[in-house]
């Protein structure tokens, strides 16, 4: 899938206190695929990328050998942002086609995502094309149980990448990942070993998602909705029940009006914004023949996406689905706020 943009791409990366967003942001920045990005870090100090340093532009912004940007963000996001625009725009930093935020391991999403969307002066520079969350395979048990900063990053991603694999055993992993599938089944969940493929990682990072995974994503999450009820009990559903947040899938089978959806969405998230962490959908319009794809945070929803180059997609995977990460909310509520909607909405018009 090919999208493109007419502003400049910002992929957002949180993890918690040191679940490895530095060593993996050194690993992916090397060498000449990545020279057309600028990073943003909280405190550039605290990040161990100074072996690739050459030179300092100026207090707050460093040239890395591949020739792309990192910048220290001592201030606001969005003054940092529209500083780094205008520098670019005036030629006095090399050109840039991209944007890296990394966050701070204590850091919320939603907030950065709320400036992002939010702000009328970044809206016209940048996009928010995809935030990944990296998830301490060795440490994650206490950091759910201690931390609720640590539920929000990885249920608010769109992908999700173990590391330390390596420090534990494979049965750990198999458990994280299963933790993850349940906690946000719209995000894709990858592990990092030791020699992995670090064009594959660069790729997750910084390109867009093909249409076709997606689908299957989607439905991958429509099936972990369905059977998360039956599953056995074990201290890790039990954290999961404690929490209070559960993921659901809605789907609907015929093509969906967009006047009518985008009215009772909003409505939705009017009413339930603050209980609703996360939703990510993949819908086919009525009169269309390419999906849109949305994606919302509590009251916040990004620009609607209509990837180009679809291909072929058979009718049977034309299903339209709504995966939810929510406190408090249920399926079958929201499912039926939507079809009582629609259907007042056709006695009104008739």
């Amino acid at each position: 899938m090919t999208l493109t943009y007419d502003v400049i791409p910002i992929t957002l990366v949180t993890g918690f206190l040191g679940s490895g967003k530095s060593t993996l942001l050194a690993d992916l920045l090397e060498g000449a695929a990545s020279r057309d990005c600028a990073v943003l870090v909280n405190e550039f100090g605290e990040v161990p990328l100074d072996h690739l340093l050459v030179g300092a532009i100026d207090a707050q912004t460093v040239l890395l050998a591949n020739g792309c940007l990192c910048c220290a963000m001592r201030g606001e996001l969005k003054d940092a942002l529209a500083t780094l625009f205008s520098r670019r725009a005036r030629g006095e930093l090399p050109p840039f086609s991209r944007v890296v935020i990394e966050t701070s391991g204590l850091a919320t999403p939603a907030p950065i995502v709320a400036t992002l969307l939010g702000d009328p002066i970044l809206r016209s520079h940048y996009v928010l094309a995809g935030t990944l969350s990296v998830v301490d395979a060795f440490n994650f048990a206490w950091q759910r149980e201690k931390h609720p900063e640590w539920l929000a990053q990885v249920s608010t991603a769109d992908r999700l990448l173990i590391t330390k694999a390596d420090l534990v055993d494979e049965a750990r992993v198999e458990q994280l990942s299963t933790m993850l599938a349940e906690l946000n089944p719209a995000a894709s969940v990858d592990v990092r070993r030791a020699g992995a493929n670090i064009d594959a990682l660069r790729a997750a990072l910084f390109e867009p998602g093909d249409v076709h995974n997606m689908i299957r994503r989607m439905g991958h999450a429509a099936r972990v909705a369905a059977s998360s009820g039956s599953l056995e009990p074990d201290t890790h559903r039990n954290a999961l029940d404690a929490s209070g947040i559960a993921s659901f899938c809605l789907t609907f089978d015929e093509p969906i009006d967009w006047e009518v959806f985008t009215l009772w969405f909003t409505m939705l998230l009017n009413r339930h914004g603050d209980r609703i962490l996360r939703v990510k959908g993949l819908l086919w319009l009525a009169g269309s023949d390419r999906p849109a794809v949305i994606h919302a945070i509590q009251h916040l929803v990004h620009p609607i996406l209509h990837p180009d180059n679809v291909g072929p997609i058979s009718a049977d995977q034309r299903v339209s689905r709504l995966v939810f990460i929510a406190s408090d909310l249920t399926a079958e509520a929201v499912q039926h706020s939507y079809y009582r909607f629609q259907r007042h909405l056709v006695k009104a018009d008739h």
